[in-house]
């Protein structure tokens, strides 16, 4: 399970320099006076933001994989509370539903 902590706090710390950079080219893009290139600067916004929502997501499951680890109750799927697959857990660390219900 270490190899795994060690894996999610990595993925944790990923993730929060994403975001941070995300936060950053969001707040410190100047403005073009070229409608044009307004446009594609708003396209560019749209992306960053999905991209920025994405990644806060994986890290609050991470968190909560992280959050069971220190209950005892890491590798249980929420669902059935049959064990997770190590197969699983190694692909998907933050895997909180074992494969059957996952789907």
């Amino acid at each position: 399970m270490t190899d795994r902590k060690e894996k999610l706090v990595a993925l944790k710390e990923e993730l929060s320099l994403r975001i941070e950079k995300i936060d950053k080219d969001l707040h410190n893009r100047k403005t073009s006076s070229k409608f044009s290139d307004q446009v594609v600067d708003r396209q560019n916004d749209d992306v960053l933001l999905n991209l920025k929502s994405e990644a806060e997501e994986e890290l609050e499951q991470i968190d909560h994989a992280l959050l069971k680890m220190e209950r005892d109750l890491y590798g249980a799927c929420e669902k059935c509370h049959e064990d997770i697959s190590n197969e699983r857990l190694d692909a998907l660390p933050f895997a909180a539903l074992c494969t059957n219900c996952a789907v």
